[in-house]
């Protein structure tokens, strides 16, 4: 065998070699790699299934904590709202979406009443918003078109509206206690620092506008409570009106004070039939505007008006919530056939918000804090007028 054959096979030998060595290399590397996806895949399961325990113990401690109020807030979501007033999209949905900060800045270069007098109090001009600062819409929220048998329903309860509609509402001796010098209603706010954005307000700032709140008795919704009193008072209504903030000392608390201040007005005036809890809703689209449910009223704007109903749906008992959304529902049906647009569909929720321990139970929304407070004072003759309605049938 020649040299250059020799050469050849040695050669050969050793590329073989070299190959075998990357082979079981490879193979090594390859089953590292098994073993470190194992590992990866296992410790990501892990986490999966320990984050789902947390949320289950964080879900299950909110609703032992806020079973029966459902949450810290009434605010409403507009994510499921089509940027078009008038949207006829009926599978929408509301949630909370409340905070804390400060009144809305008004904004001193402009004055809203040039928009407002265009023709139609919906109508806004986006260039009078000031760069960095976002819109506070002027919308239509009644749906009034939808019939006064549509509701928003977040339970799954399905009550017979038509019926509730229909029925006769009233207590045998709430024709002589309206006459009585004892109070037969009670008016309080668990969320009383909920207050408005400035009058003529078109565009709020980051620490404010959706966000309003407010000490000031004068200037939150604790003032329209007073002013509601004093419209039922006029109709030979006595009312007794509690200024106590309960949200004060706690937000997510509030409920659970409200309720010990309502038993022991109760216990103090055994007369009073129904409690009003008014609060003010906040209403933001999904692009983060800021949206001011309005009407008109003679000539001038009006906030528009919820009532929220709080049902047994939730676990916690309340046998009377059939009534309350009675209640609601004449309310609302009187003050549309009446004002037009001025009343915004009942929610129905499946937490209480107290309105099991009177007879009678309402909380209303009055405006969203897009609305000034000069507009939530505009509805409150109406509300007045609308519960005599409802309850006294006059």
């Amino acid at each position: 065998m020649s040299r250059k054959e020799k050469d050849i096979i040695v050669r050969r030998r050793n590329s073989l070699e070299l190959k075998e060595r990357y082979v079981e290399y490879d193979g090594i590397k390859f089953e590292e790699i098994k073993v470190q996806k194992r590992r990866r895949v296992g410790h990501v399961a892990t986490f999966t299934v320990g984050a789902i325990i947390v949320l289950c113990i964080a879900l299950a401690l909110s609703l032992i904590s806020d079973g029966r109020y459902g949450g810290v807030g009434m605010d409403t979501d507009l994510s499921w709202w089509s940027d078009s007033v008038g949207s006829t999209d009926k599978t929408h949905s509301s949630t909370n979406t409340e905070g804390t900060g400060e009144d809305t800045k008004k904004n001193s270069e402009t004055d809203t009443d040039a928009f407002v007098q265009k023709g139609s109090i919906y109508d806004f001009d986006y260039s009078l918003v000031p760069n960095g600062e976002t819109p506070i819409i002027p919308m239509d929220l009644s749906l009034s078109s939808y019939g006064v048998t549509y509701i928003q329903n977040s339970t799954g309860l399905s009550p017979d509206i038509q019926a509730l509609l229909d029925v006769t509402l009233g207590y045998d001796d709430l024709e002589y206690i309206a006459t009585y010098s004892a109070p037969t209603v009670l008016i309080i706010h668990t969320h009383g620092t909920e207050a408005y954005s400035k009058n003529g307000a078109i565009s709020y700032k980051d620490n404010g506008g959706e966000l309003a709140r407010s000490s000031n008795t004068d200037a939150n919704v604790v003032a329209v409570g007073r002013a509601l009193g004093e419209a039922l008072r006029e109709r030979g209504i006595n009312s007794v009106h509690c200024e106590i903030m309960h949200d004060l000392g706690g937000y997510r608390e509030a409920y659970a004070r409200a309720e010990e201040t309502i038993r022991e007005y109760l216990r103090r005036y055994p007369t009073i039939r129904l409690v009003i809890d008014l609060h003010r809703d906040s209403v933001i689209k999904s692009t983060g505007e800021l949206v001011r449910p309005v009407t008109e009223i003679e000539g001038e704007s009006a906030a528009q008006i919820m009532c929220v109903v709080g049902s047994d749906y939730g676990g916690e008992a309340n046998p009377k919530w059939e009534a309350n959304l009675a209640l609601a529902l004449q309310f609302r049906e009187y003050i549309n056939s009446e004002y037009g647009s001025l009343c915004r569909p009942v929610y129905l929720k499946s937490s209480t918000y107290n309105q099991e321990i009177a007879p009678y139970s309402m909380l209303i929304e009055v405006g969203a804090a897009g609305n000034s407070l000069e507009e939530a004072l505009r509805v409150c003759d109406v509300m007045a007028e609308a519960i005599c309605a409802a309850l006294l049938k006059k």
